[in-house]
């Protein structure tokens, strides 16, 4: 009886212990904001697997090489990066080539996968290692969910395109995440960090597909800039990431020089910030809706399909996620 207890412990402890399976779908390379985000999930992969990292938005195949190079940069090549629909074309902001991709620019992934981890991958459909066009982002979306239906968490940090063409192909599939969690949206709040709101960048350069993204039925809970334009990140913490000298640290700087403003403002770092550290924020379930202008409403009296973030603990935040960024050794793989 007492060996069986024993081995029922150490189950239940081996249990609590799994990590959680997400997915990160994101626009790196337009504002910073992104790079910091995934660099944050990059130092958490003691709670967090991450079964792939999709793009979305514009030249979505230089999102993904800036993507594949910082995870060469820190020894995560193993993480498949999947490329999301060109919608270069659609306005001429869409097809421009961001500072930031001229660090990735000519990056080739040549490091092999060991045999194990390869033949792993090949026997899941719709998970590779390395740059993948094909499965397209929204079908490895799709099919990751599916096969893994209450067990993933997707965040979302760019516009919801990729969702949108998921959306198309199935109406229920994203209903099977266990939660998405979203940078998007101003819904009592501005860039300003103040009334009144905007139509927030995320929404603006898609509406239709934000128009099915917030009807979806999903399980979504939006990092809107109600909780995400006030974290900033001042010159000593800045100063501070120069200084570390790591791999990692070394790739957020080049990319922030690149970007070539001062103060970056740390929205998408929060969508992840909610999940992971949910005693520094308070939220909201309201019915939102998108207008034809890109404008996130709340509508009173109706039945919630969201949950909103409306405060953070900004200090708390920034110093969370600082030790993150400082007190990790992420190492390209030799």
């Amino acid at each position: 009886m007492r060996k069986l207890i024993l081995l029922l412990m150490i189950a239940a402890q081996a249990f609590g212990q799994q990590k959680q399976k997400i997915i990160f779908d994101c626009d790196l390379g337009d504002d910073i904001d992104d790079a910091y985000a995934l660099s944050l999930l990059l130092t958490m992969q003691d709670r967090y697997e991450i079964l792939g990292i999709t793009t979305c938005y514009g030249r979505t195949e230089d999102r993904a090489r800036l993507a594949q190079k910082m995870l060469a940069e820190t020894g995560q090549s193993h993480i498949p990066v999947y490329v999301g629909r060109n919608t270069s074309k659609v306005n001429e902001r869409a097809n421009w080539f961001a500072e930031q991709f001229y660090w990735a620019e000519g990056f080739k992934q040549t490091k092999k996968m060991p045999s194990d981890f390869a033949n792993q991958y090949r026997q899941s459909k719709g998970i590779r290692p390395s740059l993948k066009k094909e499965p397209s982002a929204a079908e490895f979306i799709r099919s990751t969910l599916t096969k893994f239906p209450g067990e993933v968490v997707v965040f979302s940090v760019g516009p919801v395109t990729n969702f949108a063409d998921i959306i198309d192909q199935d109406p229920e599939v994203l209903k099977k995440a266990k939660a998405i969690y979203a940078m998007f949206g101003s819904f009592r709040i501005g860039y300003s960090a103040q009334a009144p709101i905007n139509a927030e960048w995320n929404v603006l350069v898609d509406i239709p597909a934000a128009k099915k993204f917030v009807h979806s039925g999903a399980n979504i809970i939006y990092a809107g800039l109600d909780v995400t334009a006030m974290v900033k990140l001042d010159r000593p913490n800045r100063d501070k990431i120069v200084q570390r000298q790591s791999p990692l640290t070394n790739a957020l700087s080049g990319l922030y020089v690149l970007w070539g403003n001062e103060t970056p403002t740390l929205f998408d770092p929060v969508a992840i910030g909610m999940e992971a550290y949910p005693n520094l924020f308070k939220t909201e379930k309201v019915h939102i809706d998108v207008d034809e202008k890109g404008f996130t409403r709340i509508i009173p009296d109706k039945t919630p399909n969201a949950e909103i973030g409306i405060q953070i603990d900004t200090a708390g935040f920034v110093d969370r996620i600082m030790k993150k960024y400082l007190y990790q050794n992420l190492q390209p793989t030799r």
